[in-house]
């Protein structure tokens, strides 16, 4: 099976693209950057150009992962992820090869924590969550580029290979510098990447009738207790993590505002008291369904991003 992959080259197209070709598929990216044997370099910006790649290839199956995440209210971005999805969706028509597409969508289209009536109720938190509500629009609108399509919704997505922004809280598990907020245990919904490119690939090969025109969230099938999961890096570190009562920690975070607000960086804001605060669980019924359980556990999960931050500077084991 020949499948395309846009944002190849970012974390989850990296995985999923290891993934299915260990599955034995014929599997091309698309990203900005070049060198990549399995790559085609090209701009989705660039609607002309997206055309012409998917008619060269002609995929099967496609995958639209590509997004830029940090928007910080730029207008810019905002329309870079809207524009590009339409022009996905161009190409998704305009090439007959094309039976379905899997659109990753986030779980930020609602503020976290809100469980929507219907998918097609949104409450974005930002200019992130408003793009990707936006794209989904979209492709409602057209429905899917008259295909196969469905959309998963992502929630948080860690393991080795992460971003610098959830790398960056393990640090400071391994250099003592976390706390918890509070007693509660806080549980949360999190995506393994390994559990959710399998996810992914599910929705891929799926029959039609159980995938077709459905929005899924994606997601381990057990939440998180984020009080469990840190105190297990902080095991992997020999660190033990204290914690501060919540007024506290929400004294602390205003603090941590004013010295933002002067041009000086902060561990603790405002903003990261109330995620940490915010519980998140959303419904796995569907997608376990679909792709049955996730296999690897959380603690598996910790042991092997551990492994990973160990050999990487800045995240060593203390002492």
């Amino acid at each position: 099976m020949r499948i395309l992959v846009t944002g190849s080259s970012g974390f989850v197209g990296h995985a999923l693209m290891d993934v299915l070709m260990k599955q034995g598929a014929e599997v091309r990216g698309i990203s900005r950057q070049a060198g990549k044997p399995w790559s085609m370099q090209g701009d989705l910006l660039d609607r002309d150009q997206t055309v012409r790649l998917f008619r060269a290839f002609q995929p099967e199956v496609v995958y639209h992962l590509a997004a830029r995440t940090a928007l910080k209210g730029a207008a810019a971005g905002f329309e870079e992820n809207v524009v590009t999805t339409d022009h996905v969706l161009d190409a998704v028509e305009s090439t007959s090869s094309v039976r379905r597409a899997v659109w990753l969508s986030s779980q930020l289209v609602n503020r976290p924590g809100r469980l929507p009536a219907a998918d097609t109720e949104y409450d974005p938190p930002d200019a992130y969550g408003e793009s990707k509500a936006e794209a989904e629009r979209h492709i409602r609108l057209r429905d899917g580029g008259r295909r196969e399509w469905v959309i998963g919704r992502s929630t948080t997505i860690w393991g080795p290979g992460m971003s610098e922004h959830y790398a960056g809280v393990i640090r400071m598990i391994a250099r003592g510098l976390y706390f918890h907020v509070g007693r509660r245990p806080l549980y949360k919904s999190y995506s393994y990447i390994d559990n959710l490119s399998s996810q992914l690939q599910a929705l891929a090969f799926a029959p039609a009738d159980r995938v077709h025109g459905r929005t899924f969230y994606l997601a381990d099938s057990e939440p998180i207790s984020l009080r469990n999961w840190t105190d297990a890096f902080a095991e992997e570190y020999g660190r033990t993590i204290p914690t501060i009562p919540v007024p506290i920690a929400r004294t602390l975070g205003v603090a941590g505002d004013i010295l933002s607000s002067l041009g000086r960086r902060s561990p603790i804001t405002s903003d990261r008291v109330r995620n940490v605060l915010t519980e998140y669980v959303y419904p796995t019924d569907a997608i376990n369904a679909v792709h049955g359980p996730t296999e690897i556990g959380w603690r598996e999960g910790v042991r092997q991003t551990a492994d990973w931050l160990k050999t990487r500077s800045g995240a060593r084991s203390p002492g």
